[in-house]
């Protein structure tokens, strides 16, 4: 008997380790895309307690309105959260306008914070996709690039900019490295402002009638190519007794200010995005000040 259970037991433990063995590796951008949705989990359980507290302090004050119908429409939505444990857009009540407020505050801090999570993880995530792909480890790189998407479309929705919105040149480009195709529903054909310093400026080689100025990223990761009409501005270089050369901005009418600028200084240039095509382009750009 005693044999037979050791058997059974033998048997077990081996069928347990073939089983974890042929369990595929989760490999390192999977991970970390593990821990950004355990990140968020947690921002949603926080957000989701707090506004229970705060259901909690409406009802009250409700009650002690002797306002019965709305004190139970917040009962109900208390009694929602407690079984279902969720708090989204689809779950917004019509009345009361008080409940329906505190709803929307949530909702709204939730998307906010999680956003936070999900651009803070995705720097090192875009990272790990080009390092994998330059090492030939292409099967691990598209895990990188689906876990990336399924990260961006699961938690942060796509929302289009309004025109003039100023866009930082590294929101721009972490766009574009982690999803051309999110990116392109986002920014593409969008009247935008972009905000980077300048790395270079150059006429177009391609293009004499069309000037260039590239704005960085902060990480230096990227850069923004920014074209110019040059029926609109004038653009000349000005090298001083240093070296350092500098790039005068004027309105080809010769109306209006002269903008001066360096490599290295903030700026911010309006544009229409073209999307990617080697580097993320603007056309048809103003600098604003």
């Amino acid at each position: 008997m005693k044999h037979r259970s050791f058997l059974s037991c033998l048997a077990a433990f081996t069928l347990a380790l073939s089983t974890a063995l042929s369990v595929p590796p989760v490999n390192l951008g999977e991970s970390e895309a593990l821990k950004c949705e355990e990140k968020i989990a947690s921002v949603r359980r926080d957000v989701l307690g707090k506004y229970d507290d705060a259901l909690g302090e409406l009802q009250a004050a409700l009650q002690k309105a002797a306002d019965l119908e709305s004190a139970l429409a917040v009962r109900t939505e208390r009694q929602r959260v407690t079984k279902e444990r969720t708090l989204f857009e689809r779950d917004y009540v019509a009345e009361p306008k008080s409940l329906r407020a505190l709803q929307v505050q949530y909702v709204t801090r939730a998307q906010e914070l999680v956003g936070q999570v999900v651009a803070e993880a995705l720097p090192k995530l875009i990272e790990l996709k080009k390092s994998m792909t330059v090492a030939g480890k292409l099967d691990d790189a598209v895990a990188v690039r689906t876990a990336i998407e399924k990260l961006q479309n699961s938690h942060v929705p796509v929302a289009r900019p309004e025109a003039g919105t100023v866009v930082p040149a590294e929101t721009l480009l972490v766009a574009y490295s982690g999803d051309r195709v999110r990116a392109d529903k986002t920014y593409k054909g969008q009247k935008i402002v972009v905000r980077g310093a300048v790395s270079g400026f150059r006429v177009d080689p391609a293009d004499a009638r069309t000037y260039q100025i590239y704005l960085a990223s902060g990480s230096g990761s990227g850069f923004v190519q920014c074209a110019f009409s040059m029926s609109g501005f004038r653009f000349r270089e000005e090298k001083n007794a240093f070296g350092a050369v500098t790039l005068a901005i004027s309105a080809a009418d010769g109306d209006g200010p002269t903008w001066r600028v360096q490599k290295g200084q903030p700026l911010d240039i309006r544009g229409v995005c073209e999307g990617l095509d080697e580097v993320v382009r603007l056309s048809r750009c103003e600098v604003l000040r």
